[in-house]
């Protein structure tokens, strides 16, 4: 096999219904997550925010959309204060997306386990996020959280 040539893993349907190729991604993408999951355990604000471009949208599982690096820091400062969020990586795959103008969207999918407390009671989730990256920064998360199994 060709070493530069790009394997197309699946593909995606722009908005005007045209199949895309997504290829496999850029692995360093997970060094960067890492990191932005550790200083959201260690409530490092000033991290994230470096992390986070400056016209982030957080869209998360509630149906809500934060939009902006500051509504993003003023939603977790306000968090963090009040509970004790904690993620743990389980897994990552990166993507990107040969968009028909030629340019190229950059991915990260994950699989999260987040536990918090709440009110005394332990809350465990999986969580799912798909994360866009646009020159090393977070432009976008999507956020898909499911609850802990009932046994």
């Amino acid at each position: 096999m060709e070493k530069d040539k790009k394997i197309v893993i699946g593909h995606e349907f722009n908005e005007k219904g045209d199949k895309l190729n997504i290829i496999s991604g850029d692995v360093g993408l997970t060094d960067i997550w890492l990191d932005y999951i550790q200083a959201h355990n260690q409530r490092n604000l000033d991290k994230i925010a470096e992390i986070d471009s400056n016209d982030i949208e957080v869209f998360r599982a509630d149906g809500t959309v934060g939009k902006g690096v500051e509504t993003h820091i003023d939603v977790l400062s306000s968090w963090f204060e009040t509970s004790n969020p904690n993620w743990k990586v389980i897994w990552m795959v990166t993507n990107s997306v040969q968009k028909a103008d030629g340019s190229i969207d950059h991915w990260l999918t994950t699989g999260n386990e987040f536990t918090d407390a709440v009110d005394g009671e332990e809350i465990f989730m999986n969580v799912i996020a798909d994360v866009n990256f646009v020159e090393g920064e977070i432009k976008r998360i999507n956020i898909h959280n499911r609850a802990k199994e009932i046994k």
